[in-house]
């Protein structure tokens, strides 16, 4: 159930998990949290390990009468103090997440057990804080923005061009592409900024969005000010986009 992952595993995962709602909000703590020793376990490596145990949770017949069990064997294989409860309780704040897409489940009584189970953990409130803080609305976007830029940054470092930023950006429009309509505009409007910094070169990935919503959309491109330190890229502006 735990997930290890070597360094440029961690680094595609983390870019496939930008368009997860729960990943955007806590991964500044779980990185946090590692600096100081509170986690053995990278911040990528906790959230999918959530996710794991997320799916053995849904994998049971009776959510209600096995999770304890299945907590149980999540302490005995942990390594950190702290590791289970982290797990655990991401698991949970996934599962609220998920509870607006699931049909028919009704997750709230698992949720609140593994509140309730690990409610006295000292780092319990300050990770369940850092989800209801804001969910919606501008810190939401411009979390994601910087989340997006960070990852582009370090494909720029590690000697990438705009090619391989496209790609991961392709990667990003794939995965936003099944989400609900409120969360692709959501997305929409993340890479909409990250596409003027980064001097429009992401008009083809933004296109994307743009029709699966059916949105009639004249871009206007922005000019920016001299010597931005915002803008990476002076690159060429592929065209306006053609619109229904």
């Amino acid at each position: 159930m735990i997930v290890r992952l070597d360094k440029e595993q961690q680094a595609a995962a983390r870019r496939q998990l930008l368009s997860d709602i729960v990943w955007v909000i806590s991964n500044d703590t779980l990185r946090k949290w590692q600096n100081e020793g509170k986690t053995v376990l990278a911040p990528v490596e906790v959230f999918m390990s959530s996710q794991c145990l997320c799916d053995v949770l849904f994998g049971l017949s009776d959510i209600d009468e096995g999770i304890d069990y299945e907590l149980d064997d999540l302490e005995d294989e942990v390594e950190g103090e702290n590791d289970a409860m982290l797990i655990a309780v991401l698991s949970a704040l996934q599962m609220q997440a998920m509870s607006k897409r699931c049909v028919g489940q009704d997750l709230r009584k698992a949720i609140m057990h593994i509140f309730e189970r690990y409610g006295d953990h000292e780092l319990f409130l300050p990770l369940v804080e850092q989800w209801t803080k804001k969910e919606e609305g501008r810190w939401m976007d411009g979390k994601k923005t910087d989340l997006l830029d960070y990852e582009l940054q370090e494909i720029k470092f590690d000697g990438g061009g705009v090619a391989e930023m496209k790609g991961f950006v392709d990667e990003y429009v794939r995965a936003t592409l099944k989400l609900t309509e409120a969360e692709i505009r959501s997305n929409l409007l993340t890479l909409g900024f990250i596409n003027m910094e980064y001097g429009h070169v992401f008009d083809e990935q933004l296109k994307k969005l743009f029709d699966k919503l059916d949105m009639n959309i004249k871009e206007v491109h922005n000019h920016f000010e001299a010597g931005s330190s915002n803008q990476v890229f002076n690159a060429e502006v592929n065209g306006n986009f053609e619109k229904k």
